[in-house]
């Protein structure tokens, strides 16, 4: 998996957009209710947690969709190199601040009668992409 970082000014400009999002929330409550008022400081605090944690589910629910849909629909299997198919499983996590199902890209090789993960990482164009050696029958030596 990638281990890119994002600039402090990316970072920075994410959060602003995030911060826009939160007054986006309040005024629809605003409107809902008529004026956020007649709320104590807990009320609004537990608002703003449940906006965060709905944030927060679907930014990584988007990013990690778009990490598996650039799998490809078959992966070679780590240990004999046989092309499986990419199949789907889902699995709860528990995340800085809230909760989701990752639909995760899990492979079964019938050779090697194994599961495994497929890399998320693709090689760039024009570079190999590294497998064990195989025989001619298409079978491990």
């Amino acid at each position: 998996m990638s281990q890119r970082k994002l600039s402090a000014e990316k970072l920075q400009e994410i959060h602003d957009l995030a911060a826009s999002w939160g007054k986006i929330v309040a005024r629809r409550l605003e409107g809902e209710s008529g004026s956020g008022l007649d709320m104590d400081f807990a009320a609004m605090e537990e608002i703003a947690a449940v906006a965060a944690r709905g944030l927060t589910e679907g930014t990584l629910g988007t990013l990690l969709e778009q990490q598996a849909q650039s799998l490809g629909t078959e992966a070679c299997c780590p240990h004999c190199g046989y092309l499986c198919t990419v199949g789907y499983q889902d699995r709860p996590l528990a995340v800085k601040g809230g909760q989701l199902t990752l639909h995760e890209p899990v492979c079964y090789c019938p050779d090697c009668r194994r599961d495994f993960f497929p890399p998320q990482a693709l090689p760039g164009s024009g570079q190999p992409r590294l497998q064990p050696h195989r025989v001619a029958d298409g079978r491990p030596e």
